[in-house]
């Protein structure tokens, strides 16, 4: 089986660097290629072909809405493999979170969650599942009602969630 080929797109250095050796060191994810901007990964995501784009919602040169929308139509356009979108998210921004929300990624993740975590949500959107953190779930505007009795599972428009936060 081939790695799982991501880009990372982060502004932070310090972060950027410190989730490439981390992602690099779980079994089966390469980072092909990484950027500081929305721009720069635009440009990467049109020329080489990567399974997961793993995003910054707060990219400092556009929104992340901006992003998905240019990606989707510049990978379409340029007949390269469309990647699957992982945003990663800062719980601290309810405005940012619900734009991100809003984007239908493939999957969304904490920005401070676990590498273990970050590689689950890779491996999972690859495979063609969606995922979602339980941290930024629990943030969403999703009723509460639709937990199950024994409070496992959370249901949003016919999607379910388990304890770790993956769609199944």
């Amino acid at each position: 089986m081939n790695d799982i080929q991501t880009i990372l797109i982060e502004t932070n250095e310090q972060t950027r660097v410190a989730l490439r050796v981390a992602l690099r060191s779980q079994p089966g994810i390469e980072v092909a290629s990484e950027a500081t901007n929305g721009t720069t990964g635009l440009v990467l995501l049109e020329s080489i072909d990567v399974d997961v784009a793993i995003v910054d919602a707060d990219l400092p040169d556009m929104s992340i809405a901006e992003f998905t929308q240019q990606m989707r139509e510049r990978q379409v356009d340029s007949g390269i493999t469309i990647s699957k979108l992982l945003i990663l998210l800062d719980l601290g921004d309810p405005q940012r979170l619900l734009d991100a929300w809003a984007v239908r990624a493939e999957g969304y993740c904490r920005k401070n969650a676990s590498v273990e975590e970050m590689a689950e949500a890779i491996r999972h959107i690859y495979a063609g599942s969606k995922y979602i953190d339980s941290a930024i779930a629990q943030r969403l505007p999703i009723n509460t009602e639709q937990l199950n009795p024994n409070g496992i599972h959370l249901q949003f428009n016919q999607i379910q969630f388990n304890q770790m936060g993956a769609f199944i």
